[in-house]
C-alpha cells in the first residue's frame, strides 16, 4: 500500500451537522477500494479561489490515506458519482512525509497586526537622486 494525501471539497449546500455523514461515506468508499484513512482534518468552510459548479465556498477536508495503486481508478469513479464532493485531489506522499504529518485542531487565524515596511531606494535610484542634488547645487 502507498500513502496519499487526499484533499476534497464538499458542497456548501451540505449543512454542518451532515458533514460527518458525508465524510463517513467517503471513508467507506476508500475502505471499499481496499484502503484505509489514517488521519482526517477538517479545514472548515472556506472561500474558493474560483467558482466551482457555481459555488463560491466549500467545506475543505484533508485526509492521509493508504491505498493500493490499482484502487485509485475505482475511487476516482466513485467520487465522480458523489454529488456532495465538488472537487478532489489525490497526491502520492513519501513514507517519511506520512509520519511527519501534524493535525492542527484549531482553525488558522489571520493576524490583524499591522506591519509597516520602509522601502529603500534601489542603487540606481539613489545614484540618480545624488546626481540631481549635485546639479541643483544641493
Amino acid at each position: 500500500m502507498r500513502n496519499y494525501e487526499f484533499t476534497y471539497i464538499i458542497s456548501p449546500e451540505i449543512e454542518e451537522e451532515n458533514l460527518e455523514g458525508v465524510t463517513e461515506r467517503i471513508g467507506g468508499l476508500i475502505a471499499n477500494s481496499g484502503g484505509r484513512v489514517l488521519q482526517l482534518d477538517s479545514w472548515g468552510r472556506r472561500r474558493l479561489a474560483y467558482p466551482i459548479q457555481k459555488f463560491r465556498e466549500g467545506h475543505y477536508m484533508v485526509a492521509q490515506v493508504q491505498l493500493e495503486p490499482g484502487a485509485i481508478s475505482e475511487l476516482k469513479r466513485s467520487l465522480g458519482l458523489t454529488e456532495e464532493v465538488i472537487r478532489y485531489l489525490l497526491v502520492k506522499t513519501g513514507e517519511e512525509e506520512a509520519e511527519r504529518v501534524e493535525v492542527h485542531e484549531e482553525p488558522f487565524e489571520e493576524s490583524t497586526e499591522r506591519v509597516e515596511v520602509q522601502e529603500e531606494p534601489l542603487p540606481e535610484q539613489a545614484e540618480a537622486e545624488d546626481v540631481e542634488e549635485q546639479e541643483s547645487g544641493g
